[in-house]
């Protein structure tokens, strides 16, 4: 469907926010809603994490599922309004900025960088893994687990280099895939064995803890939230990418809701057929890959084996998401010189329009990390705890004392998606939400000696230094943080074919 003849174009629309087009813009609707639906990605977090919360809370882990889902759903029509109005790579960092100041963006922007920079390295680890136990490949030297993900690494960063284009066809195929796979697990294994389980759905109200065998404490109920939250997250990468959506206004406020309701849905499903086809309880809650262990003693090992065919390639789309959506954020940032070496990091690649400097960072950082840590869940264990507090920043954000900041409150955006009087109790209960979820991640001890809480820490208090060394000075002088409204000049022009230009905000003073 074309625009109407009285809007403007989306080239016009990003000028109006300070920035001259740079990236191709080039996604349509579909493309929009993989991107997200990818990044979320049913299929990785619940294979994944599906072990974690049956030990927890048994089958009843259901219900701790549809909770998140829910009040992710909050969260997603909070983040959908928030991308009608300022339709602009960075997404959380830019909202923030533009309703309460760079200084409080920038704490959040860090916070959703710490998110994807260290889940992008877990998405392609996860992948290795898999791969590794599912091949039994040889599991030590430089090809083992580690090597696999760098070369994993480098595949997505190469596609990057590529372009958009080929991102989005990769990931539009690989959510096919996992749709398609999806719904023909679920409906084999509720056909086949759901309908016919000797407790019915009453087994789906059954909570056991494994280890004690008896009904689950609130701290394990706290912690079997977990899954969910692992899993549901994501879907703003539709809003990241919106300089390279068409009509962004109308198309990522769909795609934000829309991949957060299906992967939601879908998941439930999911969750209910693999739930409902345990023959022995026990058994499974024991089993490190309990969900390969389903298929292969309901479905048989040829079938389990096309079934994680599709996993592995819902996984790898995943990890293009993933990647997508940090360079984005990188280049958001990078280029209202908000980060160190600044001007390296907002590099676009003149013809095929790809935030080059991005890619490269991402590319090298991850591969080092993988190499050089054993655990890599020092790193991943970052990724939720970071995400979640960058949500209620944003949340946050909105629910500021209303007040004119740079011409940019938050109003109507010209029509589309719009809360109305809904968007101030919405955003209240999506704070308080994010706060609970946060605490049930950050308090219960799962073992792991509260390892996410302290290297969330550890990530933030890197993130204050940055700020106090470096981008403070920075903010104090007006060289750093969006434009809000300042006029956009043609210095923000592409460089010419073959060669590597800048972005183009228009600061008093750029540079490093």
């Amino acid at each position: 469907m074309s625009e109407p003849k009285d809007s403007i174009t989306d080239v016009d629309d990003l000028r109006q926010l300070g920035y001259e087009q740079q990236l191709q813009r080039s996604m349509g609707g579909f493309s929009s809603f993989a991107i997200a639906f990818s990044l979320i990605s049913i299929n990785t977090g619940i294979f994944a994490n599906f072990g974690f919360g049956l030990q927890q809370v048994g089958p009843a882990v259901i219900w701790s599922w549809l909770v998140v889902m829910l009040g992710q759903f909050l969260v997603a029509l909070v983040l959908a309004q928030l991308s009608q109005r300022y339709p602009i790579s960075g997404y959380g960092y830019q909202w923030t900025s533009r309703l309460v100041g760079p200084r409080y963006g920038f704490f959040v922007g860090w916070l959703l960088l710490l998110q994807f920079l260290t889940g992008f390295p877990g998405v392609c680890r996860a992948l290795a893994d898999y791969f590794m136990d599912f091949v039994e490949g040889p599991q030590t030297g430089w090809i083992g687990p580690s090597g696999v993900t760098v070369l994993i690494i480098s595949a997505i960063a190469i596609i990057h280099l590529l372009g958009i284009r080929l991102v989005a066809m990769i990931n539009d195929a690989g959510v096919m895939a996992e749709m398609v796979g999806a719904i023909l697990i679920t409906v084999v294994l509720l056909v086949l064995f759901g309908w016919a389980h000797p407790e019915g759905l009453q087994f789906l109200l059954r909570p056991i803890h494994y280890q004690t065998q008896q009904a689950p404490g609130l701290g394990a109920w706290a912690l079997s939230l977990l899954m969910g939250a692992w899993c549901l997250t994501g879907f703003e990468a539709a809003a990241d990418m919106a300089e390279e959506t068409h009509q962004p206004r109308r198309v990522v406020p769909r795609a934000v809701i829309g991949s957060q309701l299906t992967a939601g849905l879908g998941g439930l499903a999911m969750l209910a057929a693999f739930l409902l086809a345990i023959g022995d309880l026990g058994q499974v809650q024991a089993s490190p890959t309990p969900l390969l262990l389903i298929m292969q003693q309901r479905l048989g090992a040829t079938v389990a084996s096309w079934a994680m065919a599709v996993v592995f390639l819902s996984i790898f789309a995943c990890g293009v998401a993933s990647l997508a959506a940090t360079t984005r954020l990188i280049y958001s940032l990078a280029r209202d010189n908000m980060l160190p070496g600044a001007s390296l990091f907002k590099q676009v690649h003149a013809v095929r329009r790809t935030p080059v400097g991005a890619i490269f960072l991402v590319w090298v950082v991850s591969s080092v990390v993988v190499l050089a840590l054993d655990r890599i869940e020092l790193i991943t264990s970052v990724s939720a705890v970071a995400g979640y507090l960058g949500y209620a920043g944003i949340v946050l954000a909105t629910l500021w004392p209303e007040r004119k900041l740079h011409g940019s409150e938050l109003k109507p955006g010209g029509g589309g998606f719009d809360l109305g009087r809904w968007r101030l109790p919405i955003s209240w209960m999506a704070l308080l939400w994010l706060v609970g979820l946060v605490l049930a991640l950050t308090v219960p001890d799962a073992g792991d000696g509260r390892l996410p809480a302290k290297a969330a820490a550890v990530g933030i208090g890197v993130g204050g230094l940055v700020y106090l060394l470096v981008i403070r000075r920075r903010i104090d002088l007006g060289r750093a943080g969006p434009p809000m409204g300042r006029s956009v000049g043609s210095t923000g022009s592409v460089g010419g074919a073959g060669s590597v230009g800048g972005a183009g905000a228009i600061h008093p003073a750029d540079g490093d």
